[in-house]
């Protein structure tokens, strides 16, 4: 059974804005557009317009890891806290299901990552969100700065 793009999204949208939905620069989108879910088995992307302002996604794909690639139908506009399903098989376009009209499944059932790009080929949201980079962990200026050591925290001083 699919969910329906509309009653998913009124259902998920507070939680979407709640949690910043988007947790690094991919997620900061510019458009308001983002994918909010993904079923790989069931071969469906969601894509939500969390934004104040209607999107043309014309021009805009959406790819998997083996950059199989959805192009957006011309014209097709995505309103304000609503969305869309995007569905690997095949049927008949509608304001709130297009359908890729794939022969086979493309996604893989054991994870995969959905990227969505504007027109000119930038990356304006991916499910799920790549991790954030850790490098950051060990500031070497920090540690060969020894004043720290006065303002630490108990917890911080054994170390």
């Amino acid at each position: 059974m699919l969910i329906s793009a509309s009653a998913f999204f009124i259902a998920g949208i507070s939680s979407a804005e709640d949690e910043d939905a988007g947790n690094g620069e991919i997620g900061e989108t510019v458009y308001g557009v983002v994918i909010t879910n993904i079923s790989w088995i069931d071969e469906w992307v969601l894509i939500s317009n969390i934004g104040a302002d209607a999107q043309d996604l014309t021009g805009w794909t959406l790819k998997d890891e083996q950059d199989h690639s959805y192009a957006f139908p011309e014209g097709f506009v995505l309103d304000p806290e609503d969305g869309v399903t995007v569905h690997t098989n095949v049927g008949n376009d509608t304001n709130d299901d297009l359908y890729w009209n794939m022969g086979n499944p493309i996604w893989n059932n054991g994870g995969d990552v959905a990227t969505l790009m504007d027109a000119e080929g930038n990356v304006v949201s991916q499910y799920p969100e790549p991790e954030e980079d850790q490098s950051y962990e060990e500031d070497q200026s920090y540690e060969e700065d020894q004043s720290y050591e006065e303002d630490a925290e108990p917890d911080d001083a054994d170390e």
